[in-house]
């Protein structure tokens, strides 16, 4: 039998199938010389067009030696092009390409799938960062391509070239303002051209500076491929000359410049130069020199870093600079967090339409789109990823650039220069390759000329748009349409014609209780200075085009952006998005939910356990948690499941983001997906490797709920999950030995009903609203009608409180009766601060009536109030809150009058007179003791005690139960460490007790800090 392949065969073998799967690499086997400076031959090199190389090492059965080779790697310089290695990725080859050799070993590495690999990249006086920190990714041939693909773009280069941009951006700023002050005339109209309005900031110039070195970078790329021009119609092409041409003797002629961006203009790229040829043919030439330098030194940087080959940098530097953004909500999709919506939107074996990505006639006729595109990030991660599986399965992606740009790849914003960076991205991804148009448009927006009225991107949600309309959005996308190439473009943006809609839509709610929207009316429909009655007839024309649909105002402009998605993806066809995470549990959502429910399949919800809502999201800058939601659409009446994963972190980079989608789609597909339903824990996921080592997370699959939130979001534990629907079902789960106690669990609506909601009660301003004015109770008044209306944690320590206000009701009105009719003892927290806060029903002596942040439970039987009280506040009762409530905010669990009655809670009608009676007797026994916060679960002793009262002392269940270390005790242990429970506060409640001069004790409390979080 011969001996086993000897390495450098295997190295060449895999150094040609490597090569042969991009166009754009040239990869070098055991090349003979020194090819790094000062002496040294990788294994395998592999240079990309950016020229940021990546070094492979490989070994057979060697994981110490590929490791030590590969590391040693790191920061040695090619020879040939003087670039410095980042990165480098140690590799073990599988047993089975052991004795083969020529074709059949070539083959064998095509269809092998168990390649062990590890990536490093340098770090600067550190050790380097290894990925995964342990163990090995295990991946095909193609899962590898990807994986160099993403490292010839190193985190910490990219990073140095973003400060670099941001820099020269504000230089090329201070230089344009020290010609131009604030106020100029010249200010205003660059300001003008970008659809703004001067700010004293500065926002709008560092924006108008951004889009000028994006088009002399862009300018660049095109020099570089050769790309043909003519100087007069009809005369002989030459190719584009660099923007350095255009200096001489250290200064520009701009004007020559802007006559070679209008050559460019007469074949393409509208949204990419007109924007900045229109402004820099504005300025003074001494202004515009000032300003070219600075941009063009900045670009030469970025361009001789690789940038023209890496479109997802600008996008980075404009979210930071880009002006309205509060008001629009167009908050930057983190590039890690685009490229895993993308990665599991477009899964490597399958893809859209059950094409297959080699075939480029079918994936030329594909529909991707982004109705707030923004800075572009998904629509780009979308098409890149479209485009590299392409390529790997043999596709030319030049060849499906061309109809993908006019066609397939739909970007439409209100900002005209979201459109230009957009359009920058994607056309960025093949420079050299011309197209006939693109499918980018800016939508009007607010009160037009014709006095219409437009709401962007929603106006699509009507069957057929106006012929204003049309007129409209030619006139507003940069350097003008002809109404016919608009009428078309929008034509093609039918119902029903998309495979992919990927977005990260606005939040914005159309209320004015956001934070620093307190004097907007309409903060949804706020942007570009509208008028009060702008935002209004805003507000009138987006109920109507949704009028009937799940989507609503309470659930914000994002739910009508799902809801147009859903009017435009095709059957089979993929909906995926970033959503606040209150599109999970908030009562708003609950059509949207059920419309997923009813009509979509393989549906993935991903979410973060992050400490802060900021730790929580996809988004850059944002302080609200988020949710990825991929959907696709099928067919409608079938019961549905769910992948539902949680991650522990922020995902770190891209290639982590690709490696984590690879996983999950790999365990769906499977079977080692654990069902929530299940008792055996959550599966956990991390980069596929052989030990088992890397933790990111957790997922299962879960049934859809047929009505309500869907509460498997940002927990951490996955045995708390389990635990809690389990409880829903009635089952009391000892997560250790599996042993079941029966409760009978019901919603709370079968036991009780829930007073009105607050703003039928009445107002604490002069506006008459409701029944009463409410005002703060003082001194010992006693209160005609007694109203328990807002928080203050300290008092709210006891299971009994005191109502904080009184109603009075106003003249004319006879609604004080009704109201006082729904007053009870018994007042549910809708508005739980689980960090703060101690109790979730609080009583009242006497019957009260409840306020906005305390609405009332109203039990038929009176009695039956204690025991719901001792339930909703013990360990069981926090479990199923906590489950059921809207967990948007970190540190909250929340809920409305709605929600209320849907929340899971012990049935008090099962029990017995003497069980009732057991209740009353404990809450009178707990009623001086003092709770500590629930984020304090695990170490109150009230609350202990409260529990083996309620379960052993009311129901009637085993002492055992509620041991020390027991299944209460581990499931109070479990829940003080869940995110969503303490918030990342660092800090712990601690109660005092001093005497005041009379010998009265005097309660109180400090706190302190805590070290175990």
């Amino acid at each position: 039998m011969p001996g086993p392949t000897h390495e450098q065969t295997l190295n060449v073998a895999l150094g040609e199938v490597l090569g042969g799967l991009r166009r754009s690499w040239r990869t070098r086997a055991e090349q003979t010389g020194n090819v790094l400076q000062g002496g040294g031959r990788p294994d395998i090199l592999v240079e990309d067009a950016s020229n940021w190389p990546v070094v492979i090492e490989a070994e057979r059965a060697n994981h110490a030696s590929a490791e030590q080779d590969a590391i040693a790697r790191l920061g040695k310089v090619v020879a040939s092009t003087g670039r410095r290695i980042e990165t480098a990725i140690a590799l073990v080859y599988p047993d089975e390409l052991t004795y083969l050799d020529g074709e059949p070993l070539r083959e064998a590495i095509n269809r092998a799938g168990v390649f062990e690999y590890a990536l490093y990249t340098r770090r600067i006086g550190e050790p380097p960062e290894r990925l995964p920190e342990q163990g090995w990714v295990r991946g095909g041939i193609r899962d590898l391509a990807m994986l160099v693909h993403r490292a010839a773009t190193p985190g910490p280069r990219v990073e140095a070239l973003a400060t670099e941009f941001e820099n020269g951006i504000e230089r090329a700023s201070d230089a344009f303002t020290g010609q131009h002050a604030y106020g100029s005339e010249l200010g205003a109209e660059i300001a003008a051209v970008l659809g703004q309005e001067e700010d004293k900031e500065g926002q709008t110039r560092r924006m108008a500076m951004t889009v000028i070195a994006n088009a002399l970078i862009f300018h660049e790329s095109l020099a570089e491929a050769g790309f043909q021009v003519v100087d007069t119609p009809g005369g002989p092409k030459r190719s584009v000359r660099s923007v350095a041409s255009f200096r001489t003797a250290g200064a520009f002629a701009p004007d020559d410049l802007c006559d070679e961006w209008t050559r460019i203009l007469k074949i393409n790229y509208w949204p990419i130069f007109w924007t900045a040829k229109e402004m820099l043919g504005k300025m003074p030439v001494a202004t515009a020199n000032a300003v070219l330098n600075w941009l063009w030194t900045t670009a030469r940087a970025l361009v001789a870093g690789g940038v023209t080959q890496s479109r997802d940098l600008t996008g980075i530097v404009f979210q930071k600079l880009i002006a309205d953004r509060k008001f629009l909500a167009t908050y930057y999709t983190r590039p890690e967090a685009a490229a895993l919506l993308a990665a599991l939107a477009l899964p490597a074996d399958r893809a859209p339409g059950g094409a297959d990505w080699g075939d480029g006639d079918t994936l030329a006729r594909l529909q991707v789109g982004d109705f707030a595109c923004g800075t572009g990030t998904l629509l780009s991660a979308a098409y890149q990823r479209l485009s590299l599986l392409h390529e790997m399965h043999g596709g030319d992606p030049r060849v499906l650039h061309g109809p993908m740009m006019k066609h397939g790849l739909v970007g439409l914003d209100v900002v005209n220069i979201a459109v230009h960076l957009t359009a920058a991205m994607l056309a960025g991804s093949h420079p050299d390759t011309p197209f006939d148009g693109e499918c980018l448009l800016t939508m009007p927006y607010g009160r037009q000329d014709d006095q219409t009225i437009a709401v962007g991107s929603l106006d699509l949600l009507a069957d057929s748009v106006q012929s204003s309309f049309i007129d409209t959005a030619a006139a507003v996308t940069s350097g003008g349409r002809e109404p016919e190439e608009v009428r078309d473009l929008v034509s093609r943006v039918g119902h029903g014609k998309f495979d992919l809609v990927i977005m990260n839509p606005p939040f914005t709610r159309p209320t004015n209780h956001e934070a620093g929207h307190a004097n907007v009316p309409i903060p949804a429909y706020a942007a570009f200075e509208s008028s009060h009655e702008e935002q209004e007839a805003m507000s009138a024309k987006v109920k109507m085009l949704t009028q009937g649909a799940p989507s609503n105002d309470y659930a914000g402009l994002a739910s009508h952006f799902v809801e147009l998605s859903r009017r435009k993806v095709r059957r089979g066809g993929t909906m995926a998005f970033v959503l606040p995470l209150s599109a999970m549990s908030g009562g708003s959502w609950d059509g949207v939910r059920q419309m997923w429910r009813e009509a979509y399949t393989d549906i993935i919800v991903v979410t973060i356990a992050g400490e802060s809502e900021r730790e929580s999201s996809f988004s850059a800058e944002t302080d609200i948690g988020e949710c990825l939601v991929i959907a696709r659409r099928g067919e409608e009446s079938v019961q549905r499941r769910g992948t539902f994963v949680v991650l522990r972190n922020q995902v770190k980079s891209t290639i982590e983001a690709e490696l984590l989608a690879n996983e999950i789609h790999r365990i769906r597909a499977s079977g080692e997906l654990a069902e929530l339903e299940g008792n055996t824990g959550l599966t956990r996921i991390g980069i596929q490797n052989a030990s088992g080592a890397s933790d990111l997370g957790v997922a299962c699959s879960a049934r859809i709920p047929q009505t309500g939130p869907w509460p498997l979001v940002g927990i951490r534990d996955g045995d708390i999950a389990q635990s809690a629907l389990h409880l829903t079902q009635g089952r009391l789960i000892d997560q250790r030995t599996g042993t079941v106690t029966a409760l009978t669990i019901v919603p709370i609506a079968r036991v009780a009903k829930v007073g009105p909601v607050h703003r039928l009660i009445g107002s604490p301003t002069d506006t008459a609203r409701g029944a009463f004015r409410v005002v703060e109770l003082r001194g010992d008044s006693v209160p005609t009608y007694p109203v328990l209306w807002a928080h203050d944690t300290r008092r709210e320590r006891f299971l009994e409180v005191a109502p904080d206000s009184e109603g009075k009701s106003w003249e004319g009105t006879n609604s004080a009766v009704r109201i006082w009719s729904s007053a009870t003892r018994a007042h549910y927290n809708c508005e739980l601060r689980f960090n703060s806060q101690s109790l979730i029903v609080g009583m009242t002596e006497h019957p009260c009536i409840g306020g906005r942040a305390w609405p009332t439970v109203i039990f038929e039987n009176r009695d039956h109030e204690y025991a719901f009280a001792l339930w909703c506040n013990s360990t069981l009762g926090l479990l199923l809150h906590w489950w059921s409530s809207n967990k948007t905010q970190s540190g909250r669990g929340t809920t409305t009058v709605t929600g209320i009655p849907n929340i899971p809670t012990l049935d008090t009608r099962v029990l017995t007179a003497e069980q009732h009676a057991a209740a009353e007797a404990a809450f009178e026994a707990m009623r001086e003791r003092r709770f500590l916060p629930f984020d304090q679960v695990d170490e109150d002793p009230a609350r202990a005690e409260l529990d083996r009262r309620l379960l052993v002392d009311v129901l009637g269940l085993p002492e055992s139960l509620c041991v020390e270390n027991g299944p209460i005790d581990l499931l109070r242990r479990k829940l003080a460490r869940e995110p969503q429970i303490h918030g990342g506060k660092k800090s712990r409640v601690v109660f005092t007790e001093a005497k005041d001069p009379q010998g009265n004790v005097v309660l109180g409390e400090r706190s302190e800090h805590r070290n175990d979080r």
